[in-house]
């Protein structure tokens, strides 16, 4: 094995889980998101880019997984209600998440791509308001303007789930 597929090896290892899931939580479906991950590291290993850091190769590999996930909504149009037995079946067991992380997964996973893209990177991955901006090349007015929003859905979504129980919502 040579350097190159040691590099692969070690990338899919320590960010395999990370485009998994954000893949997972952009598309709603385990097969759609595993095949964006598997794009995303084919991207990855045919192009010859020299990152500055570790995390700048993670920014650009969540970038191109967006970009995968944005792809495949569009041309498939995937915009359905996503179940909690979907979403237990993908992420329990996983070491990243807890079971009570479930509700919270739902919840976003229920918004629209735009909502949901800027809360994953900034709420669940720890990227600031410009890092997002940079990733999605988007404006950081924009991501700060998306965040509002989603979070006014989120309140939404969570004060009718107290009032109603667990009713599905479509938040577009």
């Amino acid at each position: 094995m040579d350097s190159r597929d040691n590099d692969l090896e070690q990338t899919i290892e320590e960010y395999g889980n990370l485009i998994f899931k954000t893949c997972f939580l952009m598309l709603r479906n385990k097969h759609d998101a595993e095949d964006a991950a598997q794009e995303t590291f084919y991207k990855y290993m045919i192009s010859n880019r020299a990152f500055d850091s570790s995390e700048h190769k993670k920014a650009w590999l969540l970038r191109v997984s967006q970009n995968k996930c944005k792809d495949m909504l569009r041309y498939k149009k995937i915009h359905s209600y996503i179940s909690y037995e979907d979403v237990e079946e993908n992420f329990v067991g996983h070491q990243d998440v807890e079971s009570e992380d479930i509700e919270d997964i739902l919840k976003v996973s229920n918004l629209s791509y735009d909502y949901k893209s800027v809360v994953v990177l900034y709420y669940f991955e720890g990227y600031s308001v410009e890092e997002v901006a940079d990733i999605l090349n988007i404006n950081s007015a924009t991501v700060r303007k998306r965040l509002q929003r989603a979070r006014q859905k989120l309140k939404i979504a969570i004060e009718n789930n107290r009032e109603e129980g667990d009713v599905p919502y479509e938040s577009r």
